[in-house]
């Protein structure tokens, strides 16, 4: 069994060496600090349990052992087919399939990929508590990331939209986007219309962007690669359509249904991390799944 809960650093000349100050340095936040303190979790330098205003020296071997989380039960265990792309202490990749939420809403009971997450991380005795760090829409497919406890959490929301976390789409538009290349920046706001739609709002819209390039050009359509510089709801959706190209098979934005392909034509289908705990560069796909790969046949003739 792995015990994601545990931390190890070798104390180098630039760290700084109350452990307190340290652990601030290496961005354990506020609330981290007292859980580490009032939650049960524990601090060991060379082999010997230390606190806060402990002094380190170069080269000491520091092992911190993260609280015990308790799993909420708003997510029940269920078990489900995953597709783990990528997986160790500290994080776990699966690759959604469409037609599947990311989170249980409040009123529902069906099944969710948090709830196989869960039910998978159970299986294998590992903290289930459920931190998850990217959703999509349920007829979204590709990447998702959860972490394992809330300190890696904590650290990938700090870089979710750096360089040194890159998400980038795949999304099959109606027609030909001219110029085949750009960035799209138009602020998104909720739709007054309907509370569950997004739309373009220049008056009390967020900051929104996303690079697009196009990858393969049909008859009358088109395959763009999306680069994700901001994270709002709906996003690519919305700002392919507020262009004239809206996703094939997205009905909420495009207003029309496609015979070919029974969700949005949107996957996410790499993701570039720079794994926050081994600092490692992370470079994860995922395929085309099977409806996109027809939409495309059919498209290509």
């Amino acid at each position: 069994m792995k015990n994601n809960r545990l931390l190890k650093f070798q104390i180098k000349e630039t760290d700084k060496k109350i452990l307190r100050k340290f652990l601030i340095q290496h961005k354990f936040s506020s609330s981290q600090l007292h859980n580490l303190k009032n939650k049960g979790g524990q601090i060991y330098v060379n082999h010997k349990q230390r606190h806060f205003d402990f002094k380190m020296q170069t080269g000491d071997t520091l092992l911190i052992v993260l609280n015990y989380e308790e799993p909420s039960d708003l997510i029940e265990p269920m078990a489900g087919k995953l597709d783990v792309i990528f997986e160790d202490e500290y994080l776990l990749v699966v690759n959604k399939p469409p037609g599947l939420a990311s989170l249980p809403a409040k009123a529902r009971s069906s099944k969710t990929i948090a709830n196989i997450v869960k039910y998978y991380l159970q299986e294998k005795h590992e903290n289930a508590s459920i931190h998850l760090v990217t959703r999509l829409d349920r007829d979204t497919s590709g990447l998702m990331v959860f972490a394992k406890n809330s300190f890696t959490h904590s650290l990938l929301d700090q870089i979710l939209h750096s360089d040194d976390f890159q998400k980038f789409y795949l999304a099959i538009v109606y027609g030909k986007v001219d110029p085949s290349k750009g960035e799209i920046d138009l602020p998104i706001g909720i739709d007054p219309k309907a509370f569950y739609l997004r739309a373009i709002d220049h008056r009390l819209g967020k900051p929104s962007r996303t690079l697009y390039q196009t990858v393969e050009n049909y008859e009358n359509d088109s395959m763009l690669r999306l680069k994700l510089l901001t994270g709002r709801t709906h996003q690519i959706r919305v700002h392919l359509s507020a262009i004239g190209h809206p996703i094939i098979g997205d009905e909420m934005y495009s207003l029309k249904k496609n015979p070919r392909i029974n969700r949005q034509a949107l996957h996410c289908y790499q993701l570039q991390i720079l794994h926050p705990v081994t600092k490692k560069l992370l470079k994860l796909t995922a395929p085309i799944p099977q409806d996109m790969v027809l939409l495309r046949g059919a498209l290509k003739g």
